[in-house]
């Protein structure tokens, strides 16, 4: 068996080119961590470590934006914060590069979708993400002839949102059953599993891929979207395959 942790970056709500609402991003990012679950306490092993040596307590869930962080204070005398950010941030990329896993992720510009009409909620947007994440799963599995079948997982927030994600998710699945037949027989689950993210490090460390893989076309930072690219699927010549990362315009 193997699991797909899913988690998002950017604001889902529709954005047009005059809109300077700030907070509203200009992409929605979603991304996928593929693990099976015979390499899950090895790669739980390498990522807890990094917060066993910078936290005071290793217990949180440790995001991408690195708010509410409490490091070891003998480290706080010997580093500024920035740089305990920083060194912890390469860390955790480095632990994704070793860790025994597939990515996938999804881009949706929002600008040219929304003025194109072919993005007309902010729901819209969420179902995208999800059919396009799970059709590239999918698609890895027939392309690679993975045998694993697959569980979802996703984090658990206040009742409302969990309810609107499962409901999402079902549509995204029941709007494109001729592509999406396999959620409902063996090789997926066809229900979303919500988790709390901060005893799930699988949801933790899609967290990371999707910070990444948003501030390289949000912000023009490609540093660790860069470092994690040989994590999806690719050619020999190291190019995405069609089915690895997507790009909705």
């Amino acid at each position: 068996m193997s699991i797909l942790y899913i988690d998002e970056s950017g604001t889902d709500s529709l954005k047009r080119a005059n809109d300077n609402k700030d907070g509203n991003s200009n992409y929605f990012v979603m991304a996928g961590v593929l693990i099976e679950a015979n390499d899950l306490e090895d790669s739980f092993k390498r990522f807890d470590a990094i917060k066993q040596e910078y936290f005071a307590n290793a217990v949180f869930e440790l995001k991408s934006s690195f708010r509410r962080l409490k490091f070891k204070k003998e480290l706080e005398k010997e580093y500024t914060n920035n740089e305990l950010k920083e060194i912890v941030k390469a860390k955790v990329y480095n632990a994704i590069c070793d860790t025994h896993c597939v990515l996938f992720g999804v881009q949706i510009n929002k600008i040219p979708m929304t003025e194109a009409g072919l993005l007309k909620s902010k729901n819209e947007t969420y179902t995208l993400a999800f059919r396009e994440l799970l059709l590239a799963v999918q698609n890895f599995k027939k392309k690679t002839n993975y045998k694993q079948p697959i569980i979802v997982m996703l984090d658990s927030r206040e009742q409302a949102h969990n309810q609107r994600m499962y409901k999402l998710y079902r549509e995204a699945i029941e709007g494109h059953e001729a592509n999406l037949k396999g959620f409902d027989g063996k090789e997926f689950s066809p229900t979303l599993n919500f988790v709390d993210s901060a005893y799930t490090f699988g949801v933790q460390l899609a967290d990371f891929v999707a910070g990444a893989l948003w501030r390289g076309v949000e912000k023009g930072d490609k540093t660790f979207s860069k470092k994690i690219k040989k994590k999806f699927p690719t050619t020999k010549g190291g190019e995405f395959i069609g089915y690895s990362y997507l790009v909705c315009t």
